[in-house]
């Protein structure tokens, strides 16, 4: 790997590919939290792998559904759950070309906590992301779905 791949990679997060798997079922229940990376060919010093959670409801009504005076569809987007942060692990050293897991359990904070639904113009969804807080752009899993009633 050479010097400019090096820095593309701290720069992009492209050091290592980070998964995330959700065993939940309930809103209310403990929300298990399985955490893969594979770390590239360098080694990646990381202050923590966090958990990201937060739920967002979506509107989206097509330009047809509105009537003849429509003239574009409505297209609404908000947070329900605002982005909350939970710590998985703490610092260390993840040594290139291996393999790490971690496994997380928690629960939401009490409160009004809704369920996914889909709906035909409308949606609820409880969106999860796992990264790791490295010098940079944090490696991460992306904002993944996670589906609970």
């Amino acid at each position: 790997m050479g010097f400019l791949s090096k820095m593309k990679n701290k720069l992009t997060g492209g050091g290592a590919k980070v998964t995330i798997t959700a065993e939940a079922t309930d809103v209310r229940s403990t929300i298990k939290i399985d955490v893969t990376a594979e770390i590239k060919d360098a080694p990646i010093d990381i202050t923590q792998v966090y958990l990201w959670v937060k739920s967002v409801e979506s509107i989206s009504v097509p330009e047809r559904e509105l009537g003849s005076e429509a003239t574009r569809g409505v297209n609404i987007e908000r947070d329900i759950f605002a982005r909350q942060e939970f710590q998985i692990s703490g610092a260390e050293t993840l040594n290139g070309g291996q393999t790490y897991n971690w496994s997380y359990e928690f629960q939401l904070p009490e409160g009004n906590l809704q369920p996914s639904y889909m709906g035909e113009f409308a949606r609820h969804e409880w969106l999860f992301q796992v990264g790791l807080d490295a010098k940079g752009n944090d490696p991460d899993s992306g904002w993944q779905v996670c589906e609970l009633k």
